[in-house]
């Protein structure tokens, strides 16, 4: 994205609108660059790009990368006072149809442009365990991954004096997370979570760091949301399909014979998918 010619663009708005002293233009373009920079952010750091078409708000889908990463790692992505301006100014925005203060605009720009100075980590990106272990400083852990480690060498022994090593290492990463969002230390943080996450399951004596810097965070939730979705379009299909069988026997019963025994089978096909879904998605809600 250039920048360089959003500002130039920008700049000749901002004086258009204070010719005409006419700023809902200047509103409306506050919100639509804040959301582009927002969707950016989220897809390099392997989150879905926000849903307009379910009215998901600005500030709500910062809240949901914040949730994300802070279940994860304890760090949050956007401050609080950035999601809190993006709340208040977007609440009166969609209240008046754009009308807003300048005030409110000019908060807006701010906000925009510090998201726009942010260091996000592309987690699209592949790193090698290799290249892991090397910048990170972490040598001590190619030990339990090398492939030359003979079976009887007592890993598990290993595990508390590995696992403190990382909570430390974690627990300064975040505090620097906190104070400043470094890419760097954002994909070592990264590691050393799903590298924890190995060792306390692992049973070979092998841990096994993923090439893919956006699979050592689990972002299930929304995966099951959409797979969720399918399976009741579906059963609305079925029960639609049997329902206009319904009706076409109820003017032609001389074709019942034929079609009295699908329509059983889409409505036992929906009951069987409403089942499912209670039993999968339902639980624990």
């Amino acid at each position: 994205m250039n920048y360089e010619i959003i500002d130039a663009k920008l700049k000749n708005l901002i004086q258009i609108c204070k010719d005409t002293q006419n700023y809902k233009k200047l509103a409306v373009v506050s919100f639509i660059l804040t959301s582009n920079r927002l969707n950016e952010i989220g897809i390099n750091l392997g989150v879905r790009a926000r849903n307009h078409s379910s009215g998901e708000r600005i500030f709500e889908y910062m809240e949901l990368i914040n949730d994300i990463f802070y279940k994860n790692l304890q760090v949050p992505i956007f401050p609080n006072e950035h999601i809190d301006i993006i709340r208040q100014c977007e609440i009166l925005f969609l209240k008046n149809k754009g009308n807003i203060p300048l005030e409110y605009i000019k908060q807006m720009f701010t906000t925009y442009y510090d998201l726009r100075r942010m260091e996000v980590p592309n987690l699209h990106k592949s790193l090698k365990q290799e290249e892991f272990l090397e910048s990170s400083k972490l040598g001590i852990f190619s030990f339990l991954s090398s492939r030359n480690t003979s079976k009887n060498n007592h890993t598990s022994d290993l595990k508390p004096l590995l696992l403190q090593k990382i909570s430390e290492k974690e627990s300064n990463l975040r505090k620097n997370l906190q104070h400043e969002l470094n890419s760097q230390n954002f994909e070592t943080a990264i590691h050393l979570h799903s590298l924890k996450k190995s060792i306390t399951k692992q049973k070979t004596g092998k841990i096994i760091v993923q090439g893919a810097l956006k699979d050592n965070i689990i972002y299930r939730k929304s995966i099951e949301s959409i797979f969720g979705y399918f399976i009741l379009g579906l059963v609305i299909l079925l029960v639609s399909l049997g329902i206009m069988i319904l009706l076409e026997l109820s003017v032609l019963p001389i074709v019942s014979s034929g079609l009295s025994s699908l329509v059983l089978i889409f409505f036992t096909c929906a009951v069987i998918l409403i089942y499912f879904y209670i039993k999968q998605f339902r639980k624990g809600r």
